[in-house]
């Protein structure tokens, strides 16, 4: 029964760390990919964490996976996001008027208002995260990566800093009596 229990918690500790393991790499990779707006982007596909309700489908918690295309694929009367520059780079997401294309790349009138460069083009297609953009914004904060990746990892390598050193000492004992 005893052997049973520390099988299974061996098991569980395993399980344990490489999950934290995933975790810890998914987040570092996440802040290194990071643009100049502060948004995670890997290639086409950017993740949005949202800070505020944009309609009925993207609640304020959630994360966006947003693909962007080449630019054809937006009509008049799609949802687009994309960044203003006039409001710190902010994330918009808003009703495209009018596409066109000029000189090869598309650009989008919004709200009848201001027109949207590709540069500025996020994109259009999502995949929804219900809640996992308030936990993935508390990793990728200061105090989030500290306390959830960078302290257990220097607490683990106390650890075996201190494990070795018993080692060693125990090693030196055993020399000494013989």
């Amino acid at each position: 029964m005893n052997s049973g229990l520390k099988s299974f918690g061996k098991i569980m500790l395993t399980v344990f760390i490489i999950v934290y393991a995933l975790i810890a790499v998914f987040a570092t990779l996440c802040l290194l990919q990071f643009n100049d707006k502060r948004v995670t982007v890997f290639g086409n596909k950017s993740l949005l964490i949202l800070k505020e309700n944009l309609d009925e489908d993207y609640q304020k918690g959630d994360l966006l996976v947003v693909t962007k295309g080449n630019g054809s694929e937006v009509g008049a009367g799609d949802k687009i996001f994309f960044y203003n520059s006039g409001q710190n780079y902010m994330v918009n997401y808003s009703t495209v008027v009018n596409a066109y294309d000029v000189n090869g790349d598309y650009v989008f009138q919004v709200d009848a208002q201001y027109n949207v460069y590709m540069d500025y083009y996020i994109g259009k297609k999502v995949q929804t995260f219900k809640g996992m953009g308030t936990l993935l914004g508390f990793i990728e904060s200061k105090w989030g990566f500290l306390l959830l990746i960078v302290l257990p990892t220097l607490v683990a390598v106390i650890y075996e800093i201190y494990v070795i050193v018993l080692e060693i000492i125990d090693i030196k004992k055993e020399v000494d009596n013989e």
